[in-house]
């Protein structure tokens, strides 16, 4: 029997290369992706709703891939308050420019400003989407309570020396390393995020006096299994590429006569801004996931990585954190 089994199975493996299956009904529904993130931080609270996109057939490219849902009612609730947000369109700073001023983005989401349902330390959310054409959707986070003190974070600066970039000759840059204390009696789930910026002054070329900000970030999700109460330690941020303003564009050229002329920066401050939340396991397992994806970089040997949701009858994320801030100088 085994034997004919295997008989048949090569000659259907057989026959399947004479001609190419080109039409295969494989059931598809549209489900609704929810994107929500809280914190007791927030001043804007935002909800992102989209839906799901098959991957065979016709696939859009860009943000017409995952185009906002914009008929969809969302609810936030704590329990107590139930809240509706509404979909708007609202310019938010983004980045900064060359001169230290805010960039704003126009971005289209379900925005609510966070005074109109307080996220506090402890409560539970509830977050409920419909939408004309989906199944509703659904999920809930709890709100971390206990925040790593701004105390209990520090940041170890040495100095480095290695080439600047591909080709690049020798060069000494600065390395920052963040610690900080791991919240006790619990099992935790950390996201640390660095922003360095530094800022300065030169002459454009009417002998004005003008400030240059350059600025690079950093994130890093860690769980604390393995090294309950003991000092956390992230990876080293390196700033290999940002030790001076020539080497990522802050020295700045401008055009004039035959050709572009350097400008001379003379850099006044660099600082760098370290924020430790404590987050819940959904943030943790969704961002290092996401953070998995994006490293593999459209690798095609890449692992697979299944992306965490906890969102019912849908897709997506509802996750909570809590977090300190705390600035230090760079050298």
């Amino acid at each position: 029997m085994k034997n004919l089994l295997f008989f048949f199975s090569v000659l259907l493996a057989l026959s399947s290369c004479k001609s190419l299956v080109t039409d295969i009904d494989i059931p598809y529904e549209d489900r609704l992706v929810v994107q929500c993130f809280l914190s007791p931080q927030d001043t804007l609270l935002e909800v992102s709703v989209t839906k799901t996109a098959p991957v065979i057939g016709t696939v859009q490219d860009g943000a017409e891939r995952y185009p906002n849902i914009l008929n969809a009612t969302v609810l936030l609730s704590d329990g107590q308050k139930t809240v509706t947000i509404p979909y708007q369109s609202l310019p938010l700073p983004s980045s900064y420019n060359a001169d230290g001023e805010y960039i704003f983005t126009t971005r289209s989401r379900y925005f609510l400003l966070a005074k109109n349902l307080p996220i506090v330390a402890g409560k539970t959310y509830t977050l409920k989407v419909s939408a004309p054409g989906f199944t509703s959707v659904e999920s809930a986070c709890t709100i971390p309570i206990k925040v790593v003190s701004e105390k209990d974070i520090s940041s170890e600066q040495t100095t480095v020396t290695g080439t600047a970039g591909r080709g690049g000759g020798a060069t000494t840059y600065p390395s920052i390393q963040v610690r900080f204390k791991d919240i006790q009696g619990e099992e935790n789930f950390y996201s640390i995020g660095q922003f360095f910026y530094q800022k300065g002054t030169y002459l454009d070329a009417t002998g004005t006096k003008k400030l240059r900000v350059n600025w690079t970030t950093k994130y890093e999700y860690i769980s604390d299994k393995g090294q309950e109460n003991q000092t956390v330690v992230a990876q080293p941020f390196d700033l290999r590429s940002f030790n001076n303003f020539t080497s990522f564009g802050g020295g700045g050229s401008q055009g004039g006569g035959g050709g572009q002329q350097n400008i001379a920066v003379t850099v006044t401050d660099r600082y760098n801004e370290i924020y430790v939340a404590n987050t819940d396991k959904a943030f943790y397992y969704y961002n290092t996931a996401i953070d998995k994806i994006r490293r593999a970089n459209g690798n095609p040997f890449a692992e697979p990585v299944l992306t965490y949701t906890n969102i019912k009858n849908g897709l997506g994320v509802m996750a909570a954190y809590n977090q300190s801030r705390i600035i230090v100088k760079v050298n």
